[in-house]
């Protein structure tokens, strides 16, 4: 855990210096680390690992949203809802653990309704260009793989 709190000290750092590149990468770290020692620390001390884990997926949302790029934004949503739903599948949970992965997962529900709400027109321009720019590489002539 003190590596993930040096870690996203290090990340706020560097997104109060309008680094945001350094803040995605930093939080991205601080989550692994979250990720790695997951299991250790949600038996010892549940709140704080899941925690932990919800707060560098938001700070990585919050990253890249400052970076303009809604739609990696709005994948950390899903990214978080998804580890959360994989922790409550644990048949080893006991009912406080089992309510503090609601809770955590109405509070990221709510963060992500709101960035919805603010950001809908970006990350459909962005997933619209995404498309073209898809569709075009497929459709090019001149398109081949080499294996």
């Amino acid at each position: 855990m003190q590596d993930w709190e040096r870690l996203t000290r290090q990340a706020n750092r560097a997104y109060s210096n309008n680094a945001f590149t350094d803040a995605v990468d930093l939080n991205r770290q601080a989550l692994c680390e979250a990720e790695r020692s997951f299991d250790e620390d949600f038996f010892r001390d549940a709140e704080s690992a899941v925690a932990a884990a919800a707060v560098s997926f938001l700070n990585i949302a919050e990253s890249y949203t400052a970076l303009g790029d809604f739609i990696s934004a709005n994948t950390q949503f899903e990214r978080a809802v998804h580890f959360l739903q994989t922790v409550i599948s644990r048949p080893d949970m006991n009912n406080e653990q089992r309510s503090l992965i609601m809770r955590t997962a109405t509070h990221i529900r709510f963060e992500w309704d709101l960035f919805t709400q603010s950001y809908q027109k970006d990350v459909s321009a962005q997933s619209k260009t995404l498309v073209q720019a898809l569709s075009s590489a497929i459709t090019a002539p001149n398109a081949y793989v080499c294996h």
